[in-house]
């Protein structure tokens, strides 16, 4: 079987997502990855193997016995890893999936996207599906890249998540996880204060995220920053299948992290149940 990738962005992985700040490096969307299936546990052996992901920690306040794993270079790594083998075309944006030939169709696209693109394919599948996914709905996230002018003081082993009273979800020093030779923080915004600064300028999100930053980083300035809006960060109401296959002419199936269920993992797991229903399909 023949299989083509085609990816908006500039390099797979959407938020799977690391970021160069001059000769700092960055992960700004997905921070890591817990493995719970035996499915995912095969593939991160076998990444592991290959020397593609690390385990950075068991746990941020204390050991709960789970691994948190980051890409060895940053959190796209294992992305690239498992594109590396297919026909990938990055930079480019399908507006009707009728332009693009095929006997089938995975989309990955969070949800909204997914249909509108549908809807522009003038491929919408029945009025009752359609209603049912349009119910899946997502939370935002405002990522701040900080590189800082002085000492920070994140503690070990590199990462607060969900500090209390705190507009940030997550403050991850990436010198510290392991994927960057340079001081840089990253800060990700509550769902509700993303949604507060989302139509700010830059100057605002940055003395905002900073300020509420201020309990890790000891005074310091910031020398360099870069911001990006995740407006599909995570999904807060999920499909209960793995994925949804629509009955289309090419058939449609809906995947990513929204089926099934939710992060790196659920991804996976929903590719692999999509990559399933199309090879089970007569040929």
């Amino acid at each position: 079987m023949n299989v083509r990738v085609l990816d908006k962005g500039r390099g797979v992985g959407g938020r799977m997502a690391t970021r160069r700040l001059g000769a700092a490096r960055a992960d700004h969307g997905a921070q890591f990855f817990t493995v719970r299936t035996d499915v995912f546990r095969a593939l991160v052996d076998e990444a592991a193997a290959d020397g593609v992901v690390a385990e950075w920690c068991r746990g941020f306040e204390a050991d709960d016995g789970h691994v948190r794993w980051r890409g060895s270079d940053g959190m796209t790594d294992l992305a690239k890893w498992l594109a590396r083998d297919l026909d990938v075309t990055v930079s480019h944006t399908v507006r009707d999936l009728r332009d693009e030939p095929a006997d089938a169709y995975i989309v990955t696209a969070p949800v909204p996207q997914a249909l509108a693109l549908l809807v522009a394919s003038r491929m919408v599948a029945s009025p009752d599906l359609d209603d049912r996914l349009a119910t899946i709905r997502y939370e935002p996230t405002i990522a701040l890249m900080v590189v800082p002018d002085g000492p920070t003081a994140v503690p070990a082993p590199g990462a607060v998540q969900r500090p209390a009273d705190s507009d940030l979800a997550f403050v991850a020093d990436n010198s510290a996880k392991g994927i960057s030779t340079e001081p840089v923080l990253t800060l990700h915004a509550t769902a509700a204060a993303s949604r507060r600064l989302w139509r700010s300028d830059d100057e605002t999100v940055v003395a905002e995220m900073w300020a509420a930053a201020a309990p890790w980083t000891s005074g310091a300035g910031v020398s360099g920053f870069s911001i990006q809006r995740w407006r599909y960060a995570a999904p807060v109401t999920l499909w209960p299948e793995a994925c949804a296959v629509l009955d289309t002419d090419p058939p449609v199936i809906l995947a990513g992290d929204a089926f099934g269920s939710a992060r790196v993992e659920g991804a996976v797991c929903s590719g692999a149940a999509a990559a399933a229903a199309v090879l089970a399909r007569p040929r």
